[in-house]
């Protein structure tokens, strides 16, 4: 037995050896983000999207929830070699630590301005 992942690129008919597996991702879903919604066998590459709820609050104590939007994809080299393949699944749930970075992110951005200056420029703050 050899012990060692194959990743197979691509819609392919994959056959597998006696010693093989599938492995299952659990992925962070819904809104907001809970660890270990979607289970799945395969991982889309993208252009995809995921949706998140956060809530902020502003540095005059107002609270907020937003709903935003994040769009990604994969940049794979075109080789697909195993190299490439292995960061795929460095991060086990990419989603939900995205989802966490970025809320960080926006979080400690807005807690820095007051609600009146969050209300006329949001999408200029959070982006």
């Amino acid at each position: 037995k050899a012990k060692r992942a194959r990743v197979v690129f691509g819609p392919d008919l994959v056959m597998l050896d006696p010693d093989e597996y599938f492995i299952q991702l659990s992925l962070s879903g819904g809104k907001p983000k809970r660890p270990n919604c979607i289970r799945s066998l395969c991982l889309l590459l993208g252009p995809d999207f995921m949706t998140d709820i956060i809530t902020v609050e502003t540095s005059d104590h107002a609270r907020l929830s937003l709903q935003l939007s994040y769009n990604w994809h994969f940049d794979v080299a075109k080789d697909h070699s195993p190299e490439n393949a292995a960061q795929l699944f460095s991060v086990p749930d990419f989603v939900g630590d995205a989802c966490k970075a970025l809320a960080s992110r926006i979080r400690g951005h807005v807690a820095s301005v007051p609600f009146d200056d969050f209300h006329r420029h949001s999408a200029r703050i959070i982006r």
